[in-house]
């Protein structure tokens, strides 16, 4: 009972800490801070985006509000639209498709060429999730928000722009890049995904813990706040 409000804390505390950074980095005047710390700043936000995507991802598997699925989806939503306007219908599909063929051709987010080409898998990966209709919209309303909230370009650059795209890298790098690269092009087998054993502070802010890829495949019913704490069990 209680995990099942936890879930839900959890991402409430993701999302409402992105929405706090980004309304404070907009009143506050970049020119008198120092670049030590808005670097600080750029990489706190790419962590709280990367967080929003971890949120979604549990909610495709249910696990935000198991009682109430309903509320679990709207989470997800939300947290997708934050991030950057993506459907989440669309990317719980795939993903699902992702976790019963892993590793195969009917894996949407397998690389079928050179798995050790990071550029390329990463290229190819983006354009399945990222079509240029999504692109254009989610240009507009960028844009429109930025007109209407008056945020400026340097704000737009610095705080949402390149947090998004370190985020994306990040999120490939650590959840399909890494575990993936070596898996059975045959059949979906768990054993060949592999699991980056960080500590337990680095592996938070590396991804989330999500680099216990092999425990989240073999036990996607665990949060990603309990996936340390399943590696004794995996054989």
């Amino acid at each position: 009972m209680i995990d099942n409000y936890l879930g839900l804390l959890v991402a409430l505390v993701i999302i409402i800490l992105w929405i706090l950074t980004i309304v404070t980095y907009q009143i506050n005047d970049l020119t008198k801070v120092n670049y030590l710390i808005i670097l600080l700043l750029i990489l706190w936000q790419t962590f709280l985006n990367t967080g929003l995507f971890i949120i979604a991802h549990d909610g495709m598997h249910g696990l935000i509000f198991p009682s109430n699925i309903r509320v679990n989806d709207s989470i997800s939503k939300i947290a997708l639209i934050l991030y950057a306007f993506l459907s989440y219908e669309n990317l719980k599909e795939k993903h699902l498709l992702h976790h019963q063929f892993s590793g195969t051709n009917l894996d949407p987010d397998f690389h079928n060429n050179d798995n050790d080409n990071f550029l390329n898998w990463y290229i190819e990966f983006m354009t399945k999730y990222l079509s240029l209709k999504h692109l254009f919209r989610l240009s507009v309303l960028v844009l429109l928000s930025a007109y209407y909230c008056k945020v400026t370009w340097l704000h737009l650059l610095l705080f949402w722009a390149l947090p998004l795209i370190l985020s994306s890298l990040q999120l490939f790098f650590f959840g399909t890049f890494l575990p993936h690269r070596h898996g059975s092009k045959e059949k979906n087998d768990v054993s060949s995904i592999k699991s980056l054993y960080l500590p337990l502070f680095l592996s938070l802010i590396a991804c989330y813990h999500f680099s216990y890829h092999q425990e989240h495949h073999q036990y996607p019913f665990i949060p990603w706040w309990k996936l340390p704490f399943f590696k004794t069990y995996i054989k």
